[in-house]
């Protein structure tokens, strides 16, 4: 027995599907591999680094003297050696005085290392104790002043900025 379907038999249908199905099946893919490298590296350095909190005078009489300490540490990792710890002017140094500053007005003062009466101006790396086999640490008090005057302040947020810099040799 036959079945018809208009014109085409089973058996031609089948021949179609079986076509149809074998062209719409994909080729067999030929796989290719490449390969490269990819390189990892990284470079131990020695490092110190600086830590300060701040001179902070607070609220201060337009007139008389104030006084604040902060401190700057020091910590460094094996066998490193300090060189020096100098900090600089400020933004609003002139003439050699550190200033701190309104935007206009100014109000001069002075650093020390604590339980030193001379005035920081440049390195004070002989206040750290730093050398031999590392890891190690320390810290020195800086203390700020500022003289009374005769002569009011101007009213106002005072601030500066001193740069503090390390400078370190690796063995």
């Amino acid at each position: 027995m036959t079945f018809s379907t208009g014109p085409f038999s089973l058996g031609t249908l089948s021949t179609a599907v079986f076509l149809t199905a074998t062209v719409l099946l994909p080729a067999t893919a030929h796989a290719a591999v490449e390969e490269g490298t990819l390189n990892v590296t990284a470079t131990v350095i020695a490092q110190c680094t600086v830590t300060t909190s701040a001179v902070a005078f607070g609220e201060i009489s337009p007139t008389q003297a104030a006084s604040a300490t902060g401190s700057i540490s020091i910590s460094c990792d094996a066998d490193n050696t300090l060189s020096s710890v100098v900090l600089d002017g400020g933004s609003n140094e002139s003439a050699g005085t550190r200033q701190m500053s309104d935007g206009t007005n100014y109000i001069p003062y002075t650093l020390a290392v604590s339980g030193s009466s001379v005035a920081v101006d440049g390195d004070i790396s002989s206040s750290f104790t730093l050398t031999g086999g590392g890891p190690y640490a320390d810290s020195a008090d800086i203390d700020g002043a500022i003289a009374s005057v005769g002569s009011a302040r101007v009213l106002g947020s005072y601030s500066d900025d001193i740069t503090v810099t390390v400078t370190y040799s690796a063995p």
